[in-house]
């Protein structure tokens, strides 16, 4: 099933991707997914797919072909969300358990966030309800030595940083994951940091290891309301002077706006 991605981007030096595309440094420790379902007649559910018996959540929806009405349930804190793949019997069809891999809802649009000097933000011309998958954050998968030298670039020359760092704990093994949306990526891009946000990460596997980030609403978001999630989390406690001068100011406005910008000071 392909993904559907009727967006674009407006500056002509950043292409557009709406899916993650792995460097070829990254290209070498992608493995296929060994798990999928024999679902029949394309309706998955808990009780008879392999997909979401592994998941960490589940879809509930009023109809299954309308993929706007579909709502994330959270099951399993400790497991990653894993959508049915091209190795299942139902890959051609919407079985319940085909979301974030169809694309992005319809209705968001990019613009100047008035009201704040933040720059550009996703907005949203339909409400979305709580539970609502909102889009991908897609982008360059790189290696933890490319997104070092990136950051300390980005950083010298005071150009945003738009590296994600997924930190995946599994038993005693922990492995880390780099986006990098800065010059290839989707519409997830240009959606800004909160410390008191309306929608959340939630990590999905559908083909492979490499972890898809997807955006889902945590409240009701109403028409023309800037879309946002928390970009991570600064530990005050052990941030150094060297990193408050690497930080960027928050400009959320939120009454609980901790002052900067998270971002991983492991990678620094």
């Amino acid at each position: 099933m392909d993904c559907t991605d009727n967006y674009c981007h407006t500056n002509s030096h950043i292409m557009y991707f709406p899916r993650c595309i792995p460097t070829k440094e990254v290209e070498a420790t992608i493995q296929p997914t060994t798990v999928f379902c024999n679902c029949s007649n394309s309706n998955c559910e808990e009780n008879n797919c392999a997909c979401i018996q592994r998941s960490g959540t589940y879809y509930s929806f009023t109809d299954k072909n309308q993929l706007e009405s579909y709502k994330i349930v959270l099951t399993n804190k400790n497991r990653p969300t894993y959508e049915c793949n091209e190795n299942c019997q139902c890959v051609n069809s919407l079985c319940g358990n085909k979301l974030v891999q169809c694309g992005p809802r319809s209705g968001l649009i990019v613009k100047i966030c008035e009201e704040s000097k933040k720059g550009q933000g996703v907005f949203t011309e339909k409400s979305i309800s709580n539970g609502n998958f909102v889009c991908e954050y897609a982008g360059e998968v790189i290696s933890e030595r490319e997104a070092l030298i990136r950051f300390k670039i980005n950083a010298k020359k005071k150009k945003m940083n738009y590296i994600f760092c997924i930190d995946e704990y599994f038993g005693n093994k922990n492995i880390k994951t780099f986006i990098d949306a800065s010059a290839y990526g989707n519409i997830g891009r240009y959606v800004n940091h909160s410390c008191d946000p309306n929608c959340v990460m939630m990590i999905t596997r559908i083909n492979d290891n490499i972890p898809v980030l997807a955006l889902f609403a945590c409240r009701n978001i109403a028409v023309n309301e800037e879309l946002s999630y928390d970009y991570g989390i600064i530990n005050k406690n052990e941030q150094s002077d060297e990193d408050t001068s690497l930080s960027t100011k928050c400009l959320c406005g939120s009454e609980t706006c901790s002052g900067f910008l998270p971002y991983d000071t492991r990678i620094i």
